[in-house]
């Protein structure tokens, strides 16, 4: 196969085999694109079947193969092709659990479901179960002189600084500096990519960022989300300013996995999703 590297140019052609399809996270090109810088990942298509693989730590992995017109009987052939070239495949759907089950042997990857809730939740934090989240953002709102914009060309270069110097304290992470390779191009090209986007100023100082975009009709996602803890409750109003200001136009929002950080995992619950999305790996 004639394997290409993920470029700008090759949304048009990869959004044709996954615009408006997925609700999970990983099959959108902002997030193959995201990771390329630090995985290698590459893609190819054969027989209208997109293939996308990446490297991790040296390690070969492919992404579920998708077929332009959902074919079945493509995509597994596809699966086939990948599993005897021992190739190791992850963040499958559920949605293919039920046609690959008979024949492969799919196992549930609960690091990488992806967590789903209501927009209306994250943009008001309603009722009692949002009570600590809505107090933190009562307390950032008494407290401090902020103000907040869309992402754009007039304060990308502030979300730039910002962002270099939140990944500066954690040089010993590897998930974060792969991710701050990333997200230094997703700034570069965010124009590009049909991003959305909000940053929070205290004292016209960014406090607090995240960029997200729409999946499908109805399924937003949020990509980025960073924020400074001095400022109490900076991160609670980054989400929900967010949701409020640049998803009006969806009813779920999906905040993506949680690496299995028992931290993330504990943040990610505590905004009480209402569903998970399920993922598998081969």
């Amino acid at each position: 196969m004639n394997w290409k590297r993920l470029s700008t140019e090759s949304k048009a052609e990869i959004d044709e085999y996954l615009e408006n399809r997925f609700e999970t996270s990983d099959l959108n090109f902002t997030n193959f694109y995201l990771w390329s810088f630090s995985e290698n990942i590459e893609y190819t298509i054969k027989e209208d079947v997109l293939y996308i693989r990446g490297y991790y730590q040296e390690d070969e992995y492919y992404f579920a193969p998708i077929s332009k017109d959902n074919n079945e009987e493509k995509i597994i052939e596809a699966f086939r092709w990948i599993k005897n070239s021992n190739g190791k495949i992850v963040f499958i759907p559920e949605e293919y659990n039920e046609l690959l089950k008979n024949e492969f042997e799919l196992k549930e990857e609960r690091d990488s479901f992806d967590y789903i809730y209501l927009r209306e939740d994250l943009a008001y934090l309603k009722g009692r179960k949002f009570s600590s989240k809505k107090n933190k953002v009562n307390k950032f709102i008494k407290t401090y002189n902020y103000t907040y914009e869309k992402i754009s060309d007039v304060n990308i270069e502030d979300v730039r600084e910002f962002q270099n110097k939140w990944s500066e304290g954690r040089k010993d992470d590897e998930i974060i500096l792969s991710e701050t390779l990333g997200i230094e191009q997703l700034l570069n090209n965010y124009e590009k990519l049909d991003l959305r986007g909000v940053v929070l100023k205290v004292d016209n100082k960014v406090v607090a960022y995240a960029i997200g975009e729409k999946l499908t009709e109805n399924m937003a996602v949020v990509h980025i989300e960073k924020g400074d803890f001095e400022y109490i409750g900076s991160y609670q109003m980054i989400n929900m300013l967010l949701a409020r200001e640049e998803f009006s136009d969806v009813e779920f929002i999906n905040r993506e996995d949680d690496f299995g950080s028992l931290g993330l995992r504990e943040a990610k619950l505590s905004y009480q999703p209402i569903k998970f999305l399920k993922k598998y790996s081969i």
